[in-house]
């Protein structure tokens, strides 16, 4: 199990001892929304680590843009930067991430870098 795993896990038991406990609602709101968003990232970043054997490509234009080796860690890194940089125009920052086709935008990045 990778960090950003053992994170989701701590923030869904930390989530279901506030709900146990009865906190109020906003706070349980607010781990909600912060536990969608993690998730929302993490997935990102695997399914981006995933496209690399259908393109070479990716691997050489994360190092291009100074994000390092093709690693979970350094893929991720990516997807929050991108993910942070987005107008969510009032959207769900979470929905929106899961709409994102990091692999494409990480061409599209190290193209314009060059």
């Amino acid at each position: 199990m990778d960090e950003y795993a053992l994170e989701v896990d701590s923030l869904q038991r930390s989530l279901a001892r506030l709900r146990v406990e009865e906190a109020a609602q906003p706070l349980i709101d607010e781990y909600e929304m912060e536990l969608r968003i993690l998730v929302a990232l993490y997935e990102a970043a695997t399914r981006t680590m995933d496209t690399r054997d259908g393109d070479p490509r990716l691997a050489g234009a994360l190092a291009g843009l100074g994000f390092g080796e093709w690693e979970l860690d350094n893929v991720y890194a990516f997807v929050y930067e991108v993910a942070m940089e987005v107008d969510t125009e009032g959207r769900d920052l979470a929905a929106l991430v899961g709409e994102m086709d990091f692999p494409a935008l990480l061409l599209a990045a190290a193209d314009e870098r060059r």
